[in-house]
Formats: C-alpha cells, sequence, structure tokens
C-alpha cells in the first residue's frame, strides 16, 4: 500500500468519525426538543361552546386576564421552549403557539356580551357575507346588534368535543399517526426518557468545566439541568449542566 493510499484511507476514517459525531449530536437535540413537549392534559371545561378572539398586539396576556376575570374559561395554546437571554441562565418558557389568539369557553349567547365588553380584544373569528374570517370588536358588535333584532345567530362555535381534541394535540398529549390515520395518546417512553440517569458517567463538554469527567447527580425537571459532579483537584464539585453540553464517557 502506497502512502498516497494510506493517506486517502485515513481520511475516510476520519470522515466516517465526524459524520458519526454530527449524527450523535443531532440525535441529542431531537431528543430534547421531544422531551420539551407538554405532558400535561389539559382538561377544558364541559358544556362549553368555544370561539376564538384575536387579542390587541402585545395585549395578548392581559386579553385572557381580563376574560378570565369575567367569569369566561380561556385556552391559550403553548408549548415548552428553551430560551437563553442577555448571557443569563438558561430557563424554559411556555411560548404561545398561536400568537395573541385565545379560545374562550362561552355557556350562552349572553356571554357574547362580555366578549363585546372586553377592551383588550381586537378580532372576533365570525361569519362574514363572505364567509368566515375575523372582523373587529365593533363589527362585532353590529353584528350581535343585529342578531338580536332579526334573531339570525350564526356564529362558528367549536363544539366541546373537537376543541378538547384541538387542545390534546396542540399540547402533545396526543399524537397523529399518518398510518392508521388515527391519533392515540403519547405515552412516556415516545416522549422519551431522561438520556443521562442518576450515576450515569458523563464528560462536560461545554462550559468553564470543559472536559472534565464526572457523574450525573439529579436532574431538575423545572429547569431541565443536570447536576453533575466534577472531579476538581480530588474534589467533587456539584456543577449545573444542560444536556447539550454533555457526553457519554
Amino acid at each position: 500500500m502506497t502512502k498516497k493510499q494510506r493517506n486517502r484511507r485515513k481520511a475516510r476514517r476520519q470522515q466516517s468519525v465526524k459524520h458519526a459525531q454530527t449524527a450523535a449530536r443531532h440525535d441529542r437535540e431531537g431528543a430534547i426538543k421531544r422531551r420539551l413537549r407538554a405532558r400535561e392534559r389539559v382538561i377544558l371545561p364541559a358544556g362549553r361552546e368555544w370561539l376564538a378572539v384575536e387579542a390587541y398586539p402585545l395585549s395578548g396576556s392581559r386579553c385572557a386576564r381580563a376574560l378570565t376575570a369575567a367569569g369566561l374559561p380561556v385556552f391559550e395554546a403553548r408549548e415548552k421552549v428553551r430560551e437563553q437571554r442577555d448571557g443569563r441562565p438558561p430557563r424554559v418558557a411556555m411560548v404561545p403557539v398561536m400568537r395573541r389568539v385565545l379560545f374562550v369557553g362561552l355557556r350562552g349567547w349572553s356571554d357574547m356580551r362580555l366578549i363585546e365588553e372586553c377592551r383588550h380584544v381586537w378580532q372576533v373569528f365570525a361569519v362574514t357575507p363572505e364567509g368566515l374570517d375575523w372582523v373587529h370588536r365593533e363589527q362585532f358588535r353590529q353584528g350581535l346588534l343585529d342578531a338580536d333584532i332579526w334573531g339570525d345567530r350564526a356564529v362558528p362555535f367549536i363544539e366541546p368535543g373537537p376543541m378538547q381534541e384541538f387542545a390534546d394535540h396542540v399540547c402533545g398529549y396526543k399524537r397523529w399517526d399518518r398510518l392508521t390515520e388515527t391519533s392515540h395518546v403519547v405515552t412516556d417512553n415516545e416522549v422519551l426518557a431522561l438520556l443521562y440517569g442518576a450515576g450515569s458517567r458523563v464528560r462536560v463538554t461545554g462550559g468553564p468545566f470543559a472536559s472534565f469527567p464526572g457523574v450525573v447527580e439529579s436532574h431538575d425537571p423545572n429547569t431541565d439541568l443536570y447536576t453533575v459532579g466534577v472531579s476538581v483537584f480530588g474534589r467533587s464539585t456539584l456543577v449545573p449542566c444542560e444536556e447539550g453540553q454533555l457526553t457519554a464517557a
């Protein structure tokens, strides 16, 4: 074997190792994203029909609080997302999936007035001459007056069953199976267990303790951080680490 052939074989081996490391990193990142999905089921109040409303810009939270204070249940689809700003420690935040869009539970036609009176509501999903579309709150108010006069109460309410099904899918409680074209409840095995359990030997790959070996002591589900015991000058030091900063030793 010539020197040129040996160099080519060595380059192919190095490339294979690099590809394997990249694939392993992508697998870890995908696993982290899957585990950040919400697993708790959101139970919506029974016996209510639901209407979609949109809040004014930068008023989504205020609109939800105002409607809740008026006695109307509000569902806002949110998902868990890891955030890190201005060099601060990372945190897991609940971020709205449909920004400023709220689903309001109504017991009857009289509850429509509570939506019309909420000053934070910008638009309401309603029936227009052109079909279903968003209408401004003032137009919605006029539509309520016309409905009371003429008795034509055509509103695109969402029934309790489909609304609960929608909430289950948005919050990650259920998943759609394309093969069987049916939905099923997501199990713990599908969500994925922790990549590193207590007692697992790992190596830190990021931060001030990069390249230090250690042992996983615990995991905090609220911050999604591992506590790793790193040996520094013969003493064990507890270090908080993200999952992306660890690799199996």
